[in-house]
């Protein structure tokens, strides 16, 4: 005998499987999932917002509409003003995005990201590099070690006429990013005067301020891990991403992932998927299957010497 109509608990259920196995059946799901949920509640809430950052980079237009909706409801949700933030400065309504990014940013004060990306804004779009200048130093203030931080710092500081401190910035941001050549590129606009041509375009870029990444640091450094052991997660992390594509649906599981697999490079004593899967709240068998992807796609092992503090 057919069971009948599946309930909102079950779709959500089967919706939660699908986004964590990064399938394609997700987004159904969550369409499903919307369209039989009472608006404002929990399960609708959950689907909008997943809906939403399933369309961020493809529909940017069609992820504000979802955001819109969940932002209705939960109002002081920062990330949520952040993502609307990003969805209008990749549509260029960048004026409609400083203030989703001015939200955000009142909302978490101590999220450097919000300050940046709201400067950023203001100095490249709006040509406002007085009104950015504050916002960027606070991000400097709050995040002194990120090279892109340090180097729109740069630029906005250099727009102002103060090209010592313009290049002494850029070459910090250069000696912090060796590797990113718009550092380069901005230290030779500044010695060449830093003419009314910006080193940088005037489109916005997705920020690069990571989920994982801060999970994993944030939980790492809790449960007293070495500044050099959270930073070889961070490495791992991104060397997985170099390695395959991964759709992020929980960064608590990549970041449990992580985290213990550096355990087990360093060979803690005692360190468990179930214990890790505890402190980030999410499901050992996820953390597992993670870290089984991890394990497999780049042929990690006890003492790798790639990813030992210690080497």
């Amino acid at each position: 005998m057919s069971r009948g109509v599946s309930t909102v608990e079950e779709v959500w259920a089967q919706a939660e499987e699908a986004l964590e196995a990064s399938s394609k059946r997700a987004e159904g799901l969550l369409k499903q999932l919307a369209s039989m949920s009472e608006e404002g509640s929990d399960a609708s809430l959950f689907a909008h917002r997943h809906l939403a950052e399933l369309h961020l980079e493809d529909n940017p237009w069609k992820s504000a509409l979802h955001l819109r909706r969940v932002l209705h409801h939960c109002n002081d949700d920062d990330v949520l003003h952040a993502l609307m933030g990003l969805c209008h400065a990749l549509l260029g309504n960048y004026r409609v995005a400083v203030r989703s990014y001015r939200e955000a940013s009142n909302l978490a004060p101590q999220t450097p990201w919000y300050h940046h990306n709201l400067g950023h804004l203001m100095d490249v779009a709006l040509d406002d590099a007085l009104g950015a200048e504050r916002h960027l130093r606070r991000a400097y203030e709050l995040e002194p070690d990120h090279d892109e931080i340090i180097g729109s710092l740069a630029h906005c500081v250099a727009r102002l006429g103060d090209l010592e401190e313009a290049r002494e910035l850029a070459l910090l941001a250069r000696e912090k990013g060796p590797c990113n050549p718009d550092h380069s590129a901005l230290l030779r606009w500044i010695d060449g005067g830093a003419t009314d041509e910006p080193a940088a375009p005037a489109s916005v870029r997705r920020p690069p301020s990571d989920p994982v990444v801060e999970t994993v640091q944030q939980k790492m450094n809790e449960a007293g891990f070495s500044r050099a052991e959270i930073e070889r997660a961070t490495q791992l992390w991104s060397d997985m991403q170099a390695h395959c594509e991964l759709r992020v649906t929980k960064p608590e599981v990549l970041a449990a992932a992580l985290e213990y697999a550096i355990a087990v490079v360093e060979r803690r004593p005692g360190c468990t998927q179930a214990e890790v899967a505890r402190r980030y709240g999410v499901a050992a068998a996820s953390v597992s299957a993670r870290f089984a992807q991890i394990r497999n796609a780049l042929a990690l092992r006890p003492g790798d010497p790639r990813y030992a503090a210690s080497r």
